[in-house]
């Protein structure tokens, strides 16, 4: 048990304080975890990557940089995992964050959209209507686009 203890003390796995001398663009990325789930789940966790603080930092600057100068007035993120990026968006651009829930989690008046899910299951999502209006200017977050989801 000792030797198992002293080993996890010595494992890079979640090195919050480590940061390369030299921060190369999308450095960050090493620090997902890789998929244990097996084969038929084709994304990395990125949940480490949220857990260390300049890993972050540099994440959301680069994932910002495209629109800088653009007019934003609000972020959006889709449920759920993109509630994480899409409020770290809004603090680091000043603006309000607007969730997009899966439908019967918003207890407001909503407007829905349908969609189907990674499975091609048709689903719901739905925002508050008293949120929006014409001509807002809503930066969309989710998560990792590459399964299909949402």
């Amino acid at each position: 048990l000792h030797a198992q203890c002293l080993q996890r003390l010595q494992s890079p796995r979640m090195d919050l304080c480590h940061v390369p001398a030299t921060r190369e663009k999308g450095w960050y990325l090493a620090l997902m975890a890789p998929n244990v789930k097996g084969p038929n789940y084709a994304w990395l966790d990125p949940s480490r990557l949220y857990c260390h603080p300049q890993g972050l930092q540099d994440c959301l600057a680069d994932l910002l940089q495209p629109f800088q100068g653009d007019a934003i007035d609000m972020v959006a993120g889709i449920d759920a995992m993109g509630f994480i990026l899409g409020a770290a968006a809004a603090a680091t651009l000043r603006k309000g964050f607007l969730a997009i829930r899966k439908a019967g989690h918003l207890c407001v008046q909503t407007e829905a959209q349908p969609y189907r899910d990674y499975s091609g299951r048709q689903k719901l999502m739905e925002l508050r209507t008293d949120a929006v209006s014409p001509g807002l200017r809503i930066l969309l977050v989710d998560q990792w686009v590459e399964t299909g989801g949402t």
